[in-house]
């Protein structure tokens, strides 16, 4: 068996994951909205998690918790006498207690509810890959035909809100994000998917010098640290999940150290 016949899928999963994930990152990263990548994975994980307990498929659950916290998020900012770190971060103890709540009420093994927070990239099947690729899709989309409001958007919501429907475009960005976070929940895993929204974007804006060069490295990176912790999990026979977050950790202090050097080379 070669190595594309016993790893294709769950390198691809993987490549498909980190650049959805890193591409949503730039977005995210970019609102100066950081905890919302990680409230909205741990609401998909809270979703997931009582659907295991009811019998129903994880991705309904998990499209179902991060669209809630995403739709009481987003009511939440439109509140000016709110901080949206401070909403972000209640909203992400809540449904971090949550989780852990439904997995304590689980009865026997714990493995499928776990798993949600590892995930389990080398089983990804041929459906969730397809899953993945139109959620991938929908997302590249959305940034192609509203990159100028994404601009906008990202430069501030309160002009934003003077010249286009701000209230909801922003509502319809957070539901797809949930769509990309509920897809990815299952392969990439709960504590997997933070990092791969966060620490790619943080690499692709300390090097970007526009925006779209910054939604392209954002992309690229999350890919990158996808194949290069693949890579190393599979020579060094380490776990998967863990070399991705430390590839990706390492994006993150290589950029840091190209863009200083760029500035003290001026």
């Amino acid at each position: 068996m070669s190595f594309l016949d016993a790893f294709g899928a769950a390198l691809a999963a993987a490549l498909l994951g980190g650049a959805s994930a890193g591409l949503l990152g730039v977005l995210v990263v970019g609102l100066r909205l950081p905890f919302l990548a990680v409230a909205a994975a741990h609401a998909a994980l809270a979703g997931a998690v009582f659907a295991d307990l009811l019998g129903a498929p994880h991705l309904a659950g998990a499209f179902l918790g991060a669209l809630a916290g995403a739709l009481v998020l987003g009511a939440l900012l439109r509140r000016r006498d709110l901080d949206p770190n401070a909403a972000l971060g209640a909203l992400f103890s809540l449904t971090l207690g949550l989780a852990f709540l439904g997995i304590g009420l689980g009865r026997g093994p714990k493995t499928a509810a776990l798993s949600l927070m590892w995930g389990s990239l080398l089983f990804a099947t041929r459906l969730q890959l397809a899953a993945m690729t139109i959620v991938a899709a929908a997302l590249l989309f959305f940034v192609v035909v509203f990159r100028r409001e994404l601009k906008l958007l990202l430069f501030s919501r309160q002009l934003a809100a003077l010249l286009i429907p701000e209230g909801p475009f922003f509502a319809g960005f957070l539901v797809l994000a949930s769509g990309v976070v509920a897809v990815d929940l299952e392969i990439v895993g709960g504590l997997l998917l933070y990092s791969l929204l966060a620490n790619p974007a943080v690499a692709s804006l300390a090097l970007a010098r526009s925006f779209r060069g910054a939604l392209i490295l954002g992309a690229a990176f999350g890919a990158a640290s996808a194949l290069l912790g693949f890579a190393a999990a599979y020579f060094l026979d380490a776990p998967v999940g863990a070399t991705i977050v430390l590839a990706s950790s390492a994006l993150v202090g290589a950029a840091w150290l190209v863009a200083k050097a760029r500035r003290d080379g001026r």
